[in-house]
């Protein structure tokens, strides 16, 4: 008797184990499952898994023979209500552990497909639905083909008493095929970032971050656009005014330069430019761009034309406004702002060492003639290869030094006070690099005109320039050594070679 009875315990052991093991098991794949793709597990969802373990405990105890445990045994009702809620959970956890494993894991995470949140809650929902019905039929001995024949009149009201509701619904599986969480809208005059698509309800973002909710009936009647779809790429145009005295296809070429430089235009399709009217005192420009990042596109709009206000007055293209200005205070002579801009300028030609020669005379006479012009991030200054006659002293900001092509292209970055194209200036040379803006950056740019004229007042000039130019060559060499091991007639060859250059250029 006694050996029976541990023959029972061992068994009711053994079961209530293995059925701990396999819940511990199942509840394991989804808590992993569901920690790989960064999702929380719900408080809820864990009770409800706690609550049917303890029904399948119950279970397992009512169906023991144990004598001890036999007056715990439950009304066969209530047995058969507590088999079908653990049945029924079970179904329901597997059904969600395959939704996580197979669906969301598997065909969204590794296969890239897009499958709405609410088309696989409408699967979950079947799933349990016929679950149940099979466990009405085993389980609780129910006729479920009765259930299903509900009185005519009882189906006509509830359908006409839920029908905004069902309609929601089936708008809702529709609107999950052409809307993705993330995607941004413009849809019942509002436009924002979706971030639910559920039974009843569109919730999308605007840009001001308030909520908005519309019922997903009322969206399908409405005209849908979609930033995102079919791709992320989208177009977009700003309107740029100039002057009738810039040339309509120099304008063009400034502004597609300009719009190139702006980050967060795409370069592939490149901008375009159109004119596109003849007003009363400016000719109108269409800027047309395309960006893959929509919730910048307001940011990226105002960054076109900022570009484009720096490139026009690099360029001394006009934009002309009708208005009338009066001014009413001067908080400042024009000639004392005239007096502070030169010493500017000639306290930054003051740092050019081959400058050095001239007199305070011709270097105020320089002063007179540099000008200044503003480049932003990403902009162009001068083009490898390019031909160029014009000298950049930078007062303030950084620009990169790139050769070629590439990530590898950079060599080296330029600080304030620091110059470049000196040999362009007093040679003609064509650029050996290109120069890009690292931030916005102001440049004092010296030309050819501007230096002319102290070199055919005295040619002298062109000799000491020379050698200093040499000089600082040599210094600047990557190859120091070798440049070290050239001998003082060889230095005076290159001195005579470059001086020769200058004269050419200037035509002395």
């Amino acid at each position: 008797m006694l050996d029976e009875e541990l023959k029972m315990l061992h068994k009711l052991f053994l079961e209530l184990g293995l059925t701990a093991t396999l819940a511990a098991l199942l509840f394991g794949v989804y808590f992993f499952v569901a920690h790989k793709r960064a999702k929380k597990i719900p408080i809820s969802f864990f009770a409800l898994f706690v609550s049917i373990l303890a029904l399948y405990i119950l279970i397992i105890l009512d169906d023991s023979d144990v004598p001890f445990l036999q007056t715990i045994h439950l009304w066969k009702s209530v047995s058969q209500w507590i088999r079908f809620t653990a049945y029924l959970g079970t179904a329901f956890f597997l059904m969600k552990a395959a939704d996580l494993l197979f669906v969301e894991d598997f065909l969204i995470g590794k296969k890239g497909l897009y499958i709405p949140e609410l088309l696989r809650l409408l699967f979950l929902a079947a799933g349990v639905a016929i679950a149940s019905l099979i466990f009405l039929r085993t389980v609780m001995g129910i006729n479920v083909i009765a259930l299903v024949a509900i009185p005519t009149a009882l189906t006509a009201v509830i359908g006409f008493a839920l029908q905004d509701t069902i309609k929601r619904f089936f708008a809702g599986l529709t609107l999950g095929r052409l809307l993705r969480v993330g995607d941004w809208v413009h849809v019942a005059g509002r436009e924002g970032r979706v971030t639910n698509v559920d039974l009843s309800h569109l919730t999308i973002i605007t840009r001001d971050d308030d909520l908005v909710m519309i019922p997903n009936d009322v969206v399908l009647q409405q005209n849908i656009l979609n930033y995102n779809q079919p791709t992320t790429k989208h177009g977009r145009s700003v309107v740029v005014d100039a002057a009738y005295a810039a040339p309509p296809l120099e304008v063009e070429r400034i502004l597609v330069d300009a719009a190139k430089a702006v980050p967060g235009v795409l370069s592939d399709p490149s901008p375009q430019v159109f004119t596109s009217a003849f007003k009363d005192s400016s000719i109108q420009y269409r800027v047309k761009f395309w960006i893959d990042e929509y919730v910048r596109a307001l940011e990226i709009d105002a960054h076109v034309m900022s570009y484009a206000w720096y490139a026009f007055r690099r360029h001394g293209i006009e934009m002309p406004f009708p208005q009338r200005v009066i001014h009413t205070m001067k908080d400042e002579e024009p000639s004392q702002i005239a007096q502070r801009e030169q010493a500017r300028i000639r306290e930054a030609l003051g740092h050019i060492d081959f400058l050095s020669v001239l007199s305070p005379e011709e270097l105020g006479g320089l002063a007179e003639k540099a000008t200044t012009r503003v480049y932003l991030p990403g902009e162009v200054i001068v083009h490898q290869g390019d031909e160029g006659s014009e000298l950049f002293f930078i007062l303030d900001g950084h620009a990169e030094v790139r050769v070629g092509e590439g990530q590898d292209s950079l060599l080296a970055t330029l600080n304030p006070s620091q110059f470049f194209g000196e040999m362009s200036l007093l040679t003609g040379e064509r650029r050996s690099a290109s120069i890009v803006a690292q931030t916005r950056l102001e440049v004092l740019v010296l030309n050819k005109e501007a230096i002319a004229g102290p070199l055919r007042s005295n040619p002298s000039l062109v000799e000491q320039m020379s050698t200093l130019l040499v000089k600082r060559k040599s210094e600047l060499a990557a190859h120091q050594e070798r440049m070290a091991r050239r001998s003082d007639g060889d230095q005076q060859v290159e001195e005579r070679s470059l001086g020769a250059r200058i004269r050419k250029f200037f035509g002395l």
